[in-house]
């Protein structure tokens, strides 16, 4: 039918956009394409922030011996066991805040499939046209790959893939230092993990020196293994390692690893759009 309103994206600002719109009275298609829920409750905010508090729980208690007179130990007994709780909750969050919150807006519409701009002018949803006066678009973005020669060829590790490994590997290698790998790096490295984690300016860039430079202090006194100042040389796989080379003011230097994980940043989910068409 007609909408006064079409959101594409069922993410956390799709659904805020659809039921906003809703509540003043307009008609909506709320158009999804892949898991309902979007980054946030799927593979971001929800599982993340699960298994930090996970690892926290160690490094808590491995640190106690700060205190006189108190002894305490924790390890992972069962890595499985952990992300599996994260899936629950993961499941169940997508469940209350998502899928069972649409049935209370009558005048929204879920529409799943890919949409795009046709050169008419118009939005189509697998196949079909949408009739609709305005259009939000919110759908999101994935991990970006960094410019480093080999990176296509290797077997990397992005912030949902990391988030859902079964099994801890023994060591791991985290290129980029933004907020994103800070907190991967730390899950892991506090589960037990050798980590070096790795980027150009240091970590957390985009802040103020002295959060980098805290940040770097902090890492270090848990064991975790932070370079910069260097640029990527290639990356491949040799010998059941991926090995990383740089090249910094003493030359080129290579960096051994079990698994690496790119968390260079974001890239929007809108090439399959046809913005052009409309003018976007």
């Amino acid at each position: 039918g007609k909408f006064d309103v079409a959101v594409i994206g069922a993410g956390s600002a799709g659904f805020s956009a659809a039921i906003t719109a809703a509540e003043e009275g307009a008609k909506v298609a709320l158009i999804g394409y892949g898991t309902i829920g979007g980054t946030c409750v799927n593979v971001g905010c929800v599982p993340s922030k699960a298994l930090i508090r996970a690892a926290e729980t160690l490094h808590v208690a491995n640190a106690a011996d700060r205190f006189n007179g108190i002894e305490a130990s924790a390890k992972v007994t069962a890595w499985k066991s952990v992300v599996e709780q994260k899936q629950e909750l993961v499941d169940d969050l997508r469940k209350a805040k998502y899928s069972d919150l649409l049935p209370a807006y009558n005048s929204v519409v879920y529409l799943e499939g890919e949409a795009a701009f046709s050169n008419s002018g118009g939005l189509v949803v697998g196949g079909k046209v949408i009739d609709a006066k305005k259009v939000i678009i919110a759908t999101g973005t994935r991990p970006a790959l960094p410019s480093i020669e080999g990176i296509t060829d290797v077997s990397y590790l992005t912030s949902t893939t990391a988030l859902e490994l079964e099994a801890l590997p023994k060591t791991l290698l985290v290129i980029g230092a933004g907020y994103i790998g800070a907190e991967l790096a730390q899950i892991f490295a506090r589960a037990g993990v050798k980590v070096t984690i790795i980027s150009r300016r240091g970590l957390m860039p985009e802040a103020e020196p002295e959060i980098g430079e805290a940040l770097t202090s902090y890492f270090e006194s848990e064991g975790i293994s932070v370079v910069s100042g260097i640029s990527y040389e290639c990356i491949e796989e040799k010998g059941g390692s991926v090995v990383l080379t740089v090249k910094d003011d003493r030359g080129k230097s290579e960096i051994l690893t079990e698994k690496v994980l790119i968390a260079t940043g974001r890239t929007p989910n809108t090439e399959s759009l046809n913005l052009a068409t409309a003018r976007i």
